[in-house]
């Protein structure tokens, strides 16, 4: 019986049989159908040879029907078909027509022979070391006799590894690549047959780097890092980011420092391959100068884009470190002018100097009852609970851990919530300086400033006024190190949680500019504390 014949025939019945199925089938709204493939359409099999294939998509309750029971049978198994060869056939040809319940059909070209010669998919591949989905071939045994083994030769074993555990079931082996060079693999058969498999293989460009290992002797130092090797598209990691961060612009790798500690960077290429550089960050303890040419500002707008409770906060303690070398009017220590601010008073010639605290546009105004001193290392936290309705137990002031009574000046209203991101100065948070005033900069040295969304106990103020301890500090919004040690142009937020404010720097004295600039290395100064 020819072959287009056999094939007419099964094609007949099977039309039949399909029609009589869809004429008893339940209608089903909008079925997903997919495509049917098959891992291969070809076979040869010696005389009551058995071989498996795969179904690699399709819809599911397949059936197969051969052309010929006698040259060759089928059965499926979940994804598997299994044919069997009949046995006593010799060069002949049967079709195996696979179909899946939305009528989906694949067939699979059957050839049975007591000898076949061992006819592979491919005899030549090229192989990347390393480089997924480029480093693994796979081979189908499109006929042969059975017996199959694989082997390296030519003192090519190291530069391949072969799995050959479907080699006998399913007729196919992959080939991974180890090593760069050119591989030849045999694959021979029970009756002698053999094929040859050459392998160029290559291994992609090693990321190689200037440095290796780093260390910022400031905080907030930077080194540069040429890469001088690789394969582009250069992408950056840092194994810990509160430690250091890192970019790449073309092949250079710049590091940055954020605290103290030791980290890992990691630069990876388009191909896969990396390359680590060892990081330490080892700065001395410093404090900012700002002697009333420099101050800071943070906008946490950006903060309530992604989390809006910063504009309704029941809670907040504002912390700030700082040595004062003169008194002036109105200087600005800390926080949001017109909304919550602590401020200086009188300027040198009046005789007392309290501490100012003034919000919703004056109109609540407290003052200290101790003056504050020059030259004197102090820390000054105010912690405000709306949650209270006694003014005194609303708003509290802590000079170096101790509570100071605050005296009511005004109070025509109050603080029923605290929103972080609003302030009369283009809703900046500032320390130093407030409204473009350069008669309100601050005239002192900063060591350390914080803002939290919790009210701070008195002990817990006094524990931390001159560093912080303990691995985690719920409420910690923002945390300003002044220990830079370097050229900066801004004061980098240290508070390890979900977000990074950090402080930008400007003129305290251009003409009310909030234009960042770069402060020298020259203005971070020994760091003091409080007695």
């Amino acid at each position: 019986m020819s072959k287009n014949y056999q094939a007419l025939l099964l094609s007949a019945a099977l039309g039949l049989q399909l029609l009589m199925y869809g004429c008893t089938k339940k209608e089903t709204v909008n079925p997903i159908v997919v495509e049917m493939t098959l891992e291969k359409s070809n076979v040869a099999l010696l005389p009551s040879g058995t071989i498996n294939v795969n179904i690699n998509s399709g819809n599911g309750e397949y059936k197969a029907i051969s052309s010929n029971d006698d040259i060759a049978k089928a059965t499926v198994s979940g994804n598997i078909i299994t044919i069997t060869a009949g046995t006593n056939q010799d060069k002949a040809h049967a079709y195996i027509v696979i179909t899946d319940k939305m009528f989906k059909r694949q067939s699979i070209d059957v050839e049975v022979s007591k000898l076949f010669d061992l006819v592979l998919s491919k005899t030549q591949a090229d192989l990347e070391v390393g480089i997924t989905g480029k480093n693994e071939v796979t081979i189908n045994i499109n006929s042969g006799n059975a017996g199959y083994q694989a082997e390296a030769i030519e003192n090519t074993a190291s530069l391949v590894e072969i799995n050959k555990t479907k080699i006998e079931t399913y007729g196919k082996l992959t080939i991974k690549a180890l090593a760069a060079g050119t591989a030849k693999v045999k694959v021979t058969d029970a009756k002698g047959k053999e094929a040859i498999i050459t392998l160029n293989i290559t291994a992609p460009t090693a990321v190689a780097l200037s440095k290796t290992d780093i260390t910022l002797a400031a905080v907030q130092a930077s080194t540069e890092i040429n890469i001088t090797a690789g394969n582009g598209d250069y992408k950056v990691s840092v194994a810990n980011p509160l430690i250091a961060k890192a970019y790449i612009i073309g092949t250079v790798l710049t590091i940055k420092g954020k605290i103290n500690g030791t980290t890992v960077v990691t630069i990876e290429d388009k191909k896969g391959q990396k390359a680590t550089v060892n990081v330490k960050v080892d700065g001395a303890a410093f404090a900012m100068n700002l002697s009333d040419q420099y101050f800071g500002y943070a906008n946490f707008n950006d903060i309530a884009i992604v989390d809006v409770s910063v504009k309704s906060v029941k809670t907040v303690t504002f912390e700030l470190t700082c040595k004062i070398d003169g008194y002036r009017g109105l200087q600005t220590f800390i926080g949001l002018e017109g909304n919550l601010l602590i401020r200086g008073k009188n300027d040198d010639f009046r005789p007392t100097h309290p501490l100012q605290i003034v919000g919703l546009g004056d109109k609540i105004t407290l003052e200290s009852t101790s003056n504050f001193n020059l030259n004197q290392w102090m820390n000054i936290a105010l912690v405000v609970d709306c949650n209270q309705t006694d003014v005194k137990e609303k708003y509290k002031l802590y000079i170096n851990g101790v509570q100071d009574v605050l005296v009511v000046i005004r109070q025509d209203e109050t603080h029923t919530s605290i929103n972080l991101a609003s302030s009369s100065d283009g809703n900046r948070f500032e320390i130093g300086r407030a409204v473009g005033q350069d008669f309100r900069a601050m005239k002192g040295t900063i060591s350390e400033a914080r803002v939290w969304t919790v009210a701070r106990t008195a002990q817990q103020i006094k524990d931390n006024m001159c560093g912080l301890t303990g691995a985690t500090n719920p409420g910690l919004l923002a945390r300003w190190n002044f220990t830079a040690g370097a050229e900066t142009g801004y004061i980098q937020d240290s508070n390890g949680g979900k977000y990074e404010t950090n402080l930008i720097l400007a003129n305290a004295k251009a003409g009310g500019s909030y234009t960042q600039v770069k402060a020298p290395a020259s203005v971070f100064v020994s760091k003091g504390c409080p007695n």
